[in-house]
C-alpha cells in the first residue's frame, strides 16, 4: 500500500531544515530544503501568498507556512490531494504545538531539538494500509 506522505521537510525562514524525512538518501536535505525555500519565496514576490503545490514527474508537492516556518510533503500523484492535504494539516497542527511562535523567540538555532518530532507524526507518515489497521487495534 502507498504511503499518503513520502517525504517532509520542515524549514525555518532563514531556509534551515528543521525537520526532514525522506526516502531517497542520495537527496542532500539542505539543498532540497534551501531550493523549497527560494522556490517559495520567487512565488510569494510573484504572487500573493506564494506557491501552494507543484508537479515533478510522477509526485507532486504541497508547501503551506505557519508561523515563518514552512511545511513541504510530497505525495504519489494517485494520492487524492485532500487526503495528503489533510495529513499536512495535521503535521502543521502537532509541530506549531509543540513549537509555538514563542518558541523561535529564543531558540538557539540547534536543530537537534526537532529530531524527535518523528515520533509525534508517525502516524501522518504510514502507509494507508497502517492506518487503517490501527484506527481497529
Amino acid at each position: 500500500m502507498e504511503k499518503i506522505i513520502q517525504d517532509i521537510w520542515i524549514i525555518s525562514e532563514a531556509g534551515a531544515v528543521l525537520y526532514h524525512r525522506v526516502f531517497d538518501k542520495s537527496v542532500d536535505e539542505q539543498l532540497i530544503g534551501a531550493l523549497m525555500s527560494a522556490l517559495n519565496l520567487l512565488a510569494e514576490e510573484l504572487e500573493k501568498g506564494g506557491l501552494s503545490s507543484f508537479e515533478i514527474k510522477e509526485k507532486k508537492y504541497f508547501i503551506t507556512k505557519q508561523n515563518q516556518v514552512s511545511f513541504i510533503v510530497n505525495s504519489s500523484k494517485k494520492i487524492k490531494e485532500k487526503k495528503v492535504k489533510e495529513e499536512l494539516s495535521t503535521i502543521v497542527n502537532k509541530f506549531s504545538n509543540l513549537y509555538p511562535k514563542e518558541f523561535f523567540n529564543n531558540w538557539d538555532n540547534d536543530i537537534s531539538i526537532f529530531d524527535d518530532f518523528e515520533n509525534q507524526i508517525k502516524d501522518s507518515l504510514q502507509d494507508t494500509i497502517h492506518k487503517f489497521e490501527n484506527a481497529f487495534w
